[in-house]
Order: C-alpha cells, then structure tokens, then sequence
C-alpha cells in the first residue's frame, strides 16, 4: 500500500470515531425529544379526558373541571415550549451526524480509489516491464 492510502485510512478511522461520537449524541437527543413528545401527547390526551366527563352537571363538578382542565392547559404549554426549545439543538446535533458520517464516508472512498489506483499502477509497471 501506498503512504497516502495509509494516510487516508488513519483519517478514515479518526472520521469514524468521530463520526460515531457524533450519532451517539445524535441518538441521545433524538431520545429526549421523542420523550418530550410523548410527554405533550399525554398531556394533550389528559386534557381531552378533563373534558369527557360523563357524569351529571353540577356547579361543583364544573369548578373541579375548570380547575383540572387550567393545570392540565399550563402543563401542556410548558411541555410544548420545553419541546420547541430542543429542537433548534435537535436539528444542530442532526446535521454534525450527518456532516460527520459523510466525512468519513468520503474518506472512505478516496482511500479505495487511492487503493485502486495504486493497483493499477503496480500492474502497469509489471507488464511494461515484462514486454
């Protein structure tokens, strides 16, 4: 193998682990938005719920209904913001997995084109120098 095959397979390697550090933490913040998305998709089945009372109207039962109903909306609101505020970082962290995935890709690429074409280098010395 040539030096600069060797070069572009230790850039390669060093692009994977980065390129796998990136996707951890990619994958980690992918998590916490799901949760937090799961989390608004609960509260917004909870405040349905507030609503879909069956039982008999009384002025009471209503103030109970309004009280749990303005938790649930306020819950709901801050769950919604905190979601709103990941995604900006979401995305950020989505694209340096990407860029970093694609960086090592490349290098890939470059080192078996490199690769091949010290092959046919070798075999073009040999067969001049044979004919």
């Amino acid at each position: 193998m040539s030096k600069k095959t060797d070069t572009l397979g230790k850039l390669e390697r060093v692009a994977r682990l980065k390129s796998d550090l990136e996707m951890q933490r990619f994958s980690a913040f992918r998590a916490h938005l799901m949760a937090a998305r799961a989390r608004v998709e609960h509260l917004g089945d909870e405040l349905e719920a507030v609503y879909r009372s069956d039982s008999a109207f009384s002025v009471a039962a209503a103030r109970l209904t309004n009280a749990l109903a303005g938790e649930k909306s306020r819950a709901l609101m801050r769950a919604e913001t905190d979601l709103a505020q990941m995604m900006p970082g979401f995305e950020i962290a989505r694209r340096s997995a990407v860029r970093a995935f694609g960086r090592a890709e490349v290098l890939r690429d470059l080192r078996e084109a490199a690769r091949t074409d010290h092959r046919q280098q070798c075999e073009r010395r040999l067969s001049g120098e044979g004919g």
